[in-house]
């Protein structure tokens, strides 16, 4: 696998992590580090019109048209995932008035009526029925938002224990490099 930005070839020591999941393309350490402080920067409006604005910055560090394109890909996937939310979303609950604990007399405050009747018994169920439906969906447009951060956080660590699994490899393989050398040198010394 090639750099996006400038080609060169990801190796163990140069990978990093891909901007989202789903893509199997990624940059090396230093096109990331030249694009660090535009991920950095919070988008005022949408993504794409953001990236767009920092066009010439990216450039002038060293950005090519392929890294661009893939940044451009980035964002809209970005915007994607807000507008999906925003979708998701449902309408602010009206928060109930909160009594006051001063002392009332007979004039001061109206209270609420109580439901005493079975249609304001119903019409009080059919609004609380509809507040549970809100807030399940929330709930819902909640978790699906922490299933794909588990899904990314997955990712990386899987790839963490790839690393460290390589690099447990190659001391091991230095290790028994080590031993064979000194085997060899006794060897050596006692002919």
């Amino acid at each position: 696998m090639n750099c996006v930005n400038c080609g060169c070839r990801l190796t163990f020591f140069n990978e990093t992590d891909a901007l989202w999941s789903g893509t199997d393309r990624a940059l090396c350490h230093s096109c990331r580090k030249k694009i660090t402080p535009f991920l950095e920067e919070p988008a005022q409006g949408d993504n794409l019109t953001h990236l767009h604005d920092r066009r010439d910055a990216l450039i002038a560090r060293g950005l090519t048209p392929e890294g661009y394109a893939h940044l451009t890909e980035y964002c809209k996937h970005l915007d994607s995932l807000l507008a999906r939310r925003r979708r998701d979303l449902p309408d602010e609950i009206p928060a109930e008035p909160i009594p006051e604990t001063g002392e009332n007399t007979a004039g001061d405050a109206e209270t609420a009526p109580v439901p005493t009747t079975g249609g304001d018994l119903r019409v009080a169920l059919a609004a609380q029925r509809k507040a549970n439906e809100k807030l399940e969906s929330r709930l819902d447009a909640l978790g699906t938002e922490l299933d794909d951060a588990t899904r990314i956080l997955c990712d990386r660590t899987e790839r963490l224990f790839e690393r460290i699994r390589l690099l447990v490899y190659l001391a091991s393989i230095g290790a028994v490099g080590g031993v064979l050398a000194f085997l060899v040198s006794l060897i050596v010394l006692f002919r």
